[in-house]
């Protein structure tokens, strides 16, 4: 299981949809309003424009059982975009255990916000070590303050932290930074089991039988992923472009023997992409849970 605590703003709210032909029906209002018609809106609406909050979230690709924590800003507005946001991941998403913790004393009053990014780091550590799951700190949305005070955070507690970069489309994780932190715990790590196989020969992806050409960061890409002990195969899928861009998905069938396999999106431009699928040596919910991490945050490392 993971628990992932996340920053939560106004982009649901605020986002103009300048090239959008379905806009937010709220669009140049003070609130969002009816929450129906903002849910009937947001399930027509690709995840990945819906909010900033909504972007990560399908990045970060969670199970249905992982605990989701929305830290909202102490405002109208945030609390609104944070209750629809519950909302949307409950009954479109079907995510089971989403709940929300207000940020005390964030606001807009500058007079206030050093003591209030003090309460917040307090905030977070308590949620870290209370925490039902493996722990990730999502910093997209918010206060750009609010992100400082998760790298700080996550680099004390040896916990991962992540961000949508918006100028390359990726879920990215920042660099731990000290030598003295201790690293996390995992819960219920999963030992997968190695593959055996002589790792120059798992790569299986041919020049142009596709026609795609290949983004710069593939070979980093390529060398990580020969240096995983349980992947098996690496194969050019033309399905795995259904991933996010410069993202990880486990994908939606499995090896004939049941084993777990996973598609990679590599996207530089409409020229230079390339779409593969990961067979893992990983069969049970466990190996997938710690499998999707560690690709997730080794993958956001090099994009």
């Amino acid at each position: 299981m993971e628990t992932m605590i996340m920053t939560v703003g106004t982009s649901l709210l605020t986002n103009r949809d300048d090239n959008l032909e379905n806009k937010r029906p709220w669009v140049g209002q003070k609130t969002i309003g009816n929450r129906q018609i903002a849910l009937k809106w947001m399930n027509e609406i690709d995840q990945e424009i819906v909010s900033a909050e909504t972007n990560t979230i399908w990045r970060l690709n969670p199970s249905f059982n992982d605990e989701i924590i929305l830290l909202h800003s102490d405002t109208p507005s945030g609390l609104e975009c944070a209750e629809i946001i519950q909302e949307y991941l409950h009954t479109v998403l079907s995510q089971k255990n989403v709940c929300l913790h207000p940020v005390p004393g964030i606001n807009y009053e500058l007079d206030e916000s050093g003591s209030a990014l003090e309460k917040m780091a307090i905030l977070l550590k308590k949620l870290i070590i209370e925490a039902q799951g493996n722990v990730t700190l999502a910093a997209t949305g918010g206060f750009k303050a609010q992100t400082m005070v998760m790298a700080l955070i996550g680099n004390t507690f040896k916990v991962p932290v992540c961000y949508v970069h918006e100028q390359y489309k990726a879920l990215i994780y920042l660099p731990y930074l000290s030598d003295n932190a201790q690293p996390q715990v995992l819960v219920n790590r999963a030992n997968l089991p190695e593959s055996g196989l002589d790792r120059s020969k798992i790569i299986k992806v041919q020049d142009d039988s596709y026609g795609h050409h290949r983004p710069k960061v593939w070979k980093k890409v390529e060398k990580m992923l020969q240096n995983i002990s349980w992947i098996e195969y690496v194969r050019f899928d033309k399905n795995a472009f259904s991933a996010p861009k410069n993202g990880v998905k486990a994908a939606t069938r499995k090896t004939p023997d049941e084993r777990h396999v996973f598609w990679i999106h590599l996207h530089e431009s409409e020229q230079k992409h390339i779409a593969v699928s990961v067979e893992t040596t990983g069969y049970t919910p466990e190996h997938l849970e710690q499998a999707t991490k560690e690709l997730r945050e080794r993958l956001g490392s090099l994009v």
